[in-house]
């Protein structure tokens, strides 16, 4: 059995200052979530948009998170684009919930758009700090 997924949640935001709900599954699979990453069009997108997110019912982002600040820019190396999470969130089978909200500051023309968010699922017991 594999230890690890990058399962894909796509959210399509189609006229400007939109806020989209969406809704998913983790893999049952997969013990719990690790990490998550953001890709966007291009960075104009993330200009004043928010992420809301919970999982499991334990809200992780509340609406207002911006999102530039859990994204990063393509000189970053591919295995470093994560924002990992310090606690434990269960996986295996747990309810996504969510809100992207655009931040209206692009013009119309670059509409519509999808927003692809990674969640790193891992089989791995999670590190400790002494």
């Amino acid at each position: 059995m594999k230890n690890h997924k990058f399962q894909q949640v796509r959210v399509q935001v189609k006229d400007p200052g939109e806020s989209v709900r969406f809704s998913a599954e983790t893999d049952k699979q997969f013990a719990r979530v690790r990490g998550i990453h953001i890709s966007m069009p291009n960075d104009d997108v993330l200009v004043g948009t928010t992420l809301g997110l919970k999982i499991n019912g334990t809200e992780i982002f509340d609406d207002a998170h911006e999102m530039r600040l859990i994204t990063c820019g393509h000189q970053v190396a591919p295995n470093m684009k994560f924002f990992l999470f310090e606690e434990n969130i269960e996986a295996g089978g747990s309810a996504i919930e969510g809100r992207v909200t655009d931040g209206g500051t692009m013009d119309q023309s670059s509409f519509p758009y999808e927003a692809k968010i990674y969640l790193w699922l891992v089989n791995d017991e999670p590190k400790t700090t002494s």
